[in-house]
């Protein structure tokens, strides 16, 4: 039985084979037209379904990128976690010294990466204050070198970026500062950490004016640097902008 059973199945499939091959020419024309037509349609899908990957990879690399963007809320929640104690009097232990140094660390390089708009958000937020008042003298020192220079220079930089209308708008605002008390105000708290803290920060601010501002950001900063000379010689003598 099973022997007869094994012969009907394969006469079965000679005679389909049979069939096929006797079709008509056009027939087997069509047959061949519409498989060629389907692995076609199979690259096309294929090709869509890559295209609609890689867009979507794509969109989520800029989502995630936007979210990481630096900012001085980024900049505020890194210093709250961060949660240092106070060291300005009394310094803690070895093994906590080497953890503050990591996190200041981290910190000053957040610092050097916003922009300029953050970084006016962030002074008016006067969001390192806080912490530069916890930090011992050599953690001030270091946090010092690590951004006031880069500061000052992306700070002359972006300066020279901005459309001159801009840039006047900015001079105003700060000889606005100037006149309300604001601007000596946050000159007396800088003091108040210390002289060589405001030695550095002025030192900075000058050698950035002269090497990296432009002559025509020169000029449209020169009221406000006069303004600025004018507060720095009434409270201690010393010139800040460039000499008259």
């Amino acid at each position: 039985m099973k022997k007869r059973e094994a012969k009907k199945m394969a006469d079965l499939a000679n005679d389909s084979r049979n069939r096929v091959m006797n079709l008509p020419l056009a027939e087997n024309g069509l047959l061949a037209t519409f498989a060629a037509s389907m692995n076609r349609n199979i690259f096309i899908i294929r090709a869509i379904l890559l295209i609609a990957g890689i867009w979507l990879a794509v969109f989520f690399v800029r989502r995630w990128a936007s979210d990481q963007k630096i900012s001085a809320e980024v900049l505020q929640k890194t210093i709250d976690k961060a949660q240092f104690a106070d060291w300005s009097e009394q310094l803690g232990s070895t093994n906590d010294a080497a953890s503050r140094e990591k996190k200041i660390r981290e910190i000053a390089e957040i610092t050097n990466r916003l922009d300029f708009r953050e970084r006016e958000k962030s002074r008016e937020n006067r969001t390192l204050e806080g912490l530069f008042r916890k930090m011992s003298p050599s953690e001030r020192t270091m946090f010092i070198e690590l951004t006031v220079a880069e500061s000052m220079s992306q700070f002359m930089q972006a300066l020279d970026k901005m459309p001159p209308k801009e840039r006047k708008s900015f001079v105003k605002r700060g000889l606005e500062e100037i006149v309300d008390g604001r601007t000596e105000e946050e000159i007396k708290r800088t003091r108040e950490l210390g002289d060589d803290v405001m030695e550095r920060i002025t030192k900075e601010g000058i050698k950035a004016y002269f090497e990296k501002a432009s002559s025509e950001t020169k000029m449209d900063l020169a009221p406000l640097m006069e303004a600025m000379n004018d507060i720095m010689q009434g409270m201690r003598g010393q010139q800040f902008g460039p000499p008259r």
